[in-house]
């Protein structure tokens, strides 16, 4: 048995023109963290996947919980998934950019929604959740009382001031293989994304500021380079890696 399983609902719609595919790096984070904490984790990203085929790579990891993350183009997804797999898990979260903005549009479908950042909260909801403690306790979630049927926002979190105490995303977790099979047929290169910063001081609608906020912050060069040779490693091309 799993104890959290996170996943990444992006289909490739028919109205989707893009060429671009990026493995989920913020789960990739969260799930590093957990590893880093003795909490057991996989993910399930579905780029490469049909519903059918990510709903049972789901249901095999056993999960006691499932976390979903969600944005505009994947809300739909995001809650077929979540209505599909109830009985599946004991405890469903959604985060991302749009459950932290919209929070209440997500509890009809899932029991948490994480606000923010996710690795300490998911960290806390996963050891409350494991220990029977109360969720009240976690800043940074909304949540339905089962016994009163009240939606409850908890304080929130702060922003992680040095992300250099992140370990680094768990890109074991991703699936490697196809997004390098993926990359080497469109540009005959094998590329991947790394996050070096969080925070932008601008105001674009399509970006991830509603979970990074506006404060800028840096990670080390140092760290970077780690990561930048973890994936080469891993099969990608040296001087394409951004």
């Amino acid at each position: 048995m799993t104890d959290v399983t996170l996943v990444y609902p992006y289909f490739h719609p028919r109205v989707d023109t893009s060429i671009f595919r990026f493995p989920p790096l913020g789960l990739g984070y969260i799930a590093a963290y957990l590893k880093q904490n003795n909490i057991s984790v996989e993910i399930v990203d579905c780029t490469f996947l049909s519903q059918e085929q990510a709903l049972k790579k789901i249901t095999a990891s056993n999960p006691k919980i499932i976390g979903i993350q969600s944005m505009f183009s994947m809300r739909k997804k995001s809650l077929e998934l979540a209505q599909a797999l109830r009985g599946n898990c004991e405890l469903l979260v959604a985060g991302g950019a749009l459950p932290t903005t919209e929070p209440e549009a997500f509890l009809d479908d899932f029991d948490v929604i994480v606000i923010g950042e996710g690795e300490q909260t998911m960290l806390e909801i996963a050891k409350q959740f494991k220990n029977g403690g109360s969720f009240s306790d976690i800043r940074g979630i909304t949540f339905k009382d089962k016994t009163t049927g009240q939606i409850k926002q908890t304080l929130p979190r702060g922003l992680i001031d040095d992300i250099d105490v992140l370990p680094p995303p768990s890109r074991e977790l991703f699936e490697n293989y196809s997004y390098q099979k993926y990359y080497d047929e469109k540009f005959g290169y094998k590329t991947t994304a790394i996050m070096t910063t969080r925070g932008c001081p601008f105001s674009c609608d399509f970006c991830s500021r509603p979970i990074f906020g506006k404060e800028f912050r840096a990670r080390s060069a140092s760290k970077v380079a780690d990561e930048v040779e973890e994936a080469i490693s891993l099969g990608y091309q040296q001087n394409m890696v951004c």
